[in-house]
């Protein structure tokens, strides 16, 4: 009897071990050595805030927090405790604030809001500390993301403009070129370019393409040439659109399953939220 017992219980217990080892694949090891992670699920925006000029960070985190973000870069944001402000309502506990405030400006600083910690802060200068990249990375069920937070300067005003913008944008571009093969990166913010369209090459957007990037509304299938993410934009079709506000990442690694531009009745700033719900392998 004592020996049916044990038999029985090793029955049972051999394929509950198999399962729970099998079906976990973060703890799976490949061919390689590396270790086998599932894909996980992020949901991110991007928001300039232009320096809280419209609405308090709490009622823009109040206005946020249905959509459960789990990381939100901002731009134009005001510096102090803002960010950590706008956090706790979305229940966004860990935040970085930039060093360098836009173009020399009050109150435009780049930041980042998420559900879990950051760490690694990093600003990455584009050729001086008038426009900078707030960097940092954050990990999600084992894996390591890093976040981007931008507000480019204006490419297309006059020649000037345009010269000034290629320089800083290729700086950050061979920044991020030389960290492609060790980081999934997530690049969010005021870019201040549309992409490609049939009719227009955009020479901003391309340098990321180049780079094996993707924003998330060319993933989604989503025409941005009859919409725009500045509240006065006019929502008319045209070659290119006015969607300046993006969400670019690396294809190879991430994937994006939804995500729009968010409208709303009672703008609170000049721009208007944009979010991404993303699968990374």
């Amino acid at each position: 009897m004592e020996h049916k017992v044990k038999t029985l219980i090793y029955i049972v217990w051999i394929p509950i071990w198999l399962m729970a080892n099998v079906s976990n694949g973060q703890n799976l090891q490949q061919k390689d050595g590396s270790k086998q992670t599932d894909p996980i699920t992020l949901k991110v925006a991007a928001y300039n805030v232009e320096f809280s000029d419209k609405g308090t960070a709490e009622e823009i985190g109040r206005f946020l927090k249905p959509y459960q973000f789990d990381v939100v870069c901002f731009s134009e944001a005001p510096g102090g405790d803002w960010t950590k402000k706008v956090g706790a309502v979305m229940g966004l506990d860990h935040v970085i604030v930039g060093k360098y405030s836009t173009a020399g400006h009050k109150n435009k600083y780049k930041t980042i809001a998420s559900r879990t910690p950051l760490s690694n802060y990093e600003e990455v200068l584009m050729a001086d500390t008038l426009h900078t990249v707030t960097r940092a990375t954050t990990i999600v069920k084992n894996k390591e993301i890093t976040v981007y937070s931008v507000h480019f300067p204006f490419g297309w005003r006059d020649q000037a403009h345009i010269d000034e913008t290629t320089g800083k944008v290729t700086a950050f571009v061979n920044y991020l070129r030389e960290k492609q093969s060790s980081e999934t990166s997530i690049v969010m913010g005021d870019f201040n370019f549309v992409l490609s369209t049939e009719e227009y090459r955009s020479p901003y957007y391309e340098m990321f393409v180049e780079l094996g990037m993707l924003a998330s509304w060319r993933d989604l299938n989503i025409d941005v040439t009859g919409l725009g993410s500045m509240v006065k934009s006019i929502a008319k079709q045209n070659e290119t659109g006015r969607v300046i506000d993006h969400i670019i990442y690396p294809s190879s690694k991430v994937k994006a399953i939804d995500g729009q531009i968010i409208e709303m009745v009672e703008p609170l700033s000049d721009h208007k939220p944009v979010w991404a719900l993303l699968k990374i392998n």
